[in-house]
């Protein structure tokens, strides 16, 4: 199958998933609750003094992505190459913009621009490009995990409605428990003896792959000159993306009555809807229905929850096409220029 063929078919996956999660976060609301959604998201867009925060959630964003183009020139530092901060701007504001439209495109596009206008090889760029995303998967892994340890008691809400929940937290109490447990151990023990025969399965080989790959990515960091300043960009990466969203809760006179819980909201909103970036593309549909269903817990109804998301998602996805755009512009001009001068 052809390369521009596949890519259109995972286009059209990846956007009738978006499409599934609009339509599954809206079926089982009346009209009247669908209406609410635009009016709440209308009046967070017309509130008096609600454009400060608008501006401030855009450069918050903004933020974000100088950090992570900042990030770049440390990583490709060590490899011989010491690139310009501004065309490692542009090379990231193109990948955001490109992975809107096709999945991992972005990534290609990045490492061309940077072979273009900075001579990096594209082999070398894109293992920092993978090591990048391993770096932040890492730390989207310690912030789900610190959200599911300081507020366990609210996310298994979720679980404790679901009837097939119930039915193996019950299977598991009493002797249920020591069962499981023993059927454990056994699994490990079998898992053991034919451990050289498990070696050669493909699906195995393909896992232990990808498991040296992450390894071998978090190590690579040692490489890098400045590693507490590469630390510094990576958090402060993920510490706009919290604000940002923080932000987006003082447009909505509900949320801003949490009080002190809405930076708790805040934070399980950003791991859990960091999730339906993963699942959709771009997030459409994912992101503002993971937001509603956390917010839910924490009072605030789901066509108000869906407001917010909708709105967060539609300033950072704004904020991408314009910066995007911008780029595409002025690194054209560049290279008019050069080619005249030359």
């Amino acid at each position: 199958m052809k390369k521009w063929i596949k890519d259109s078919v995972k286009l059209v996956l990846f956007l009738a998933l978006g499409a599934f999660f609009v339509w599954f976060s809206v079926k089982d609301l009346s009209p009247e609750q669908r209406s609410d959604i635009l009016t709440h998201a209308v009046g967070a867009l017309q509130g008096h003094n609600n454009w400060i925060f608008l501006i401030l959630c855009l450069a918050i964003c903004f933020l974000s992505v100088v950090f992570r183009a900042l990030r770049s020139v440390l990583m490709i530092e060590p490899l011989g190459h010491k690139i310009s901060k501004t065309n490692s701007y542009h090379a990231v504001t193109i990948c955001y913009l490109a992975n809107l439209a096709f999945p991992r495109l972005g990534e290609v596009l990045r490492c061309t621009i940077l072979q273009q206008y900075e001579k990096v090889p594209l082999q070398k760029s894109l293992g920092t490009i993978v090591t990048e995303r391993i770096i932040d998967l890492f730390i989207f892994a310690i912030l789900l995990v610190a959200v599911f340890f300081l507020e366990s008691d609210k996310l298994l809400q979720i679980f404790s409605e679901n009837d097939a929940y119930n039915k193996f937290t019950a299977m598991l109490s009493g002797t249920g428990k020591y069962i499981a447990l023993g059927v454990g151990l056994l699994i490990v023990l079998i898992i053991y003896l034919l451990r050289k025969k498990i070696a050669q399965i493909a699906l195995f080989q393909k896992i232990m792959k990808i498991i040296r790959g992450f390894w071998e990515g978090l190590v690579s960091v040692r490489k890098i000159r400045k590693p507490f300043l590469f630390i510094f960009y990576s958090v402060m990466i993920w510490v706009c993306y919290y604000f940002a969203f923080y932000t987006c809760i003082f447009l909505f006179p509900s949320l801003t009555a949490l009080g002190s819980a809405a930076l708790m909201a805040s934070l399980t909103c950003l791991a859990i809807g960091a999730v339906g970036f993963m699942v959709a593309q771009g997030g459409l549909g994912a992101y503002p229905l993971l937001v509603s269903s956390v917010l839910l817990l924490y009072g605030i109804k789901a066509e108000e929850g869906l407001a917010i998301g909708w709105v967060a998602w539609t300033f950072e996805t704004l904020l991408y096409l314009i910066t995007g755009v911008v780029s595409l512009i002025i690194l054209s001009r560049q290279k008019t220029v050069k080619n005249k001068e030359e």
